[in-house]
């Protein structure tokens, strides 16, 4: 409005001055004649600033609906990548890491992990042997290794991946050992979570490989307290319908599975398959 007040003013100053020197000049006719069109042009202009003025509401009104459109577009696109990011994300990882294999489900004998690494010999029970672990699970181990470590514990471990013909030789000597009774404590080739690649034996120096008294341990205390914030799960609790009580078989399944079976005081096996499974995108996260 402002704007328009001096703008008048300006005209009306002109037309000041204008009639000024015709007055002096005595042009009467052109006098009036040159007020009639200042007059008119006035009004003439003042139309076209409130219609450029008018049109310039309704393109900042369009601007604001386009501008409203493309939000939608960039939230929708935002959302379709996200999803086949996703989709992507889900389909590169091994949909086995997380089944049920004890009793459960059969893994396939020609199924291994995508990649195996041999585990540093500082970390075994026997330093001569070879021990393998899923790459990706093996900086989860070494870090929940070093921590137990750092706070006094001696954690080794014996035992990792374990292929579906070395599980069927296993299964056989328990057998010939201990009968019927090996499979209270020992898998059938194919049912085994060693398979997986993700899947430890722990023990001490102390205990050793029978593994008797490892649940007395200031170091099965310290798993049970602090393994699930770096993924590790224990498999096989007391009173578990699959086999006997194994303190010393631990499996990863990722930080956010464990956390929530430490929290709940839940066990893996207990849960249904499609709830597991929808941990399966962030196991490595």
């Amino acid at each position: 409005m402002l704007e328009k007040v001096n703008k008048r003013q300006k005209y009306i100053t002109l037309a000041v001055l204008i009639l000024a020197v015709l007055g002096l000049s005595g042009g009467g006719y052109l006098y009036n004649q040159v007020v009639r069109d200042l007059v008119s042009n006035t009004g003439y202009f003042e139309e076209k600033v409130l219609d450029l003025n008018g049109q310039n509401i309704v393109l900042t009104e369009e601007l604001k609906k386009e501008q409203a459109k493309n939000g939608i577009f960039e939230t929708q696109i935002g959302q379709i990548a996200g999803t086949v990011g996703t989709l992507d994300k889900l389909a590169k990882t091994d949909k086995e890491l997380l089944q049920k294999y004890s009793k459960v489900y059969f893994l396939n004998e020609h199924y291994i992990p995508e990649s195996l690494t041999l585990i540093p010999k500082d970390f075994l029970y026997e330093s001569k042997k070879e021990i393998r672990v899923h790459t990706k699970v093996l900086p989860y181990l070494e870090t929940l290794l070093n921590a137990a470590k750092d706070a006094g514990y001696d954690l080794k471990i014996i035992s990792g991946f374990r292929s579906f013909s070395e599980q069927s030789v296993l299964k056989g000597a328990y057998t010939v050992n201990y009968g019927s009774g090996a499979n209270t404590f020992s898998a059938d080739q194919g049912f085994s979570e060693h398979q997986l690649g993700t899947t430890f034996d722990f023990t001490t120096d102390s205990v050793g490989s029978t593994f008797s008294g490892f649940s007395k341990t200031n170091e099965y205390k310290w798993l049970l307290q602090n393994a699930y914030k770096y993924g590790f799960i224990l498999s096989y609790p007391e009173d578990n319908k699959y086999y006997q009580y194994e303190p010393w078989h631990w499996r990863f399944v990722g930080k956010s599975l464990a956390k929530r079976l430490y929290e709940e005081k839940q066990n893996f096996y207990d849960l249904e398959q499609r709830t597991i499974d929808s941990y399966l995108i962030n196991i490595f996260d």
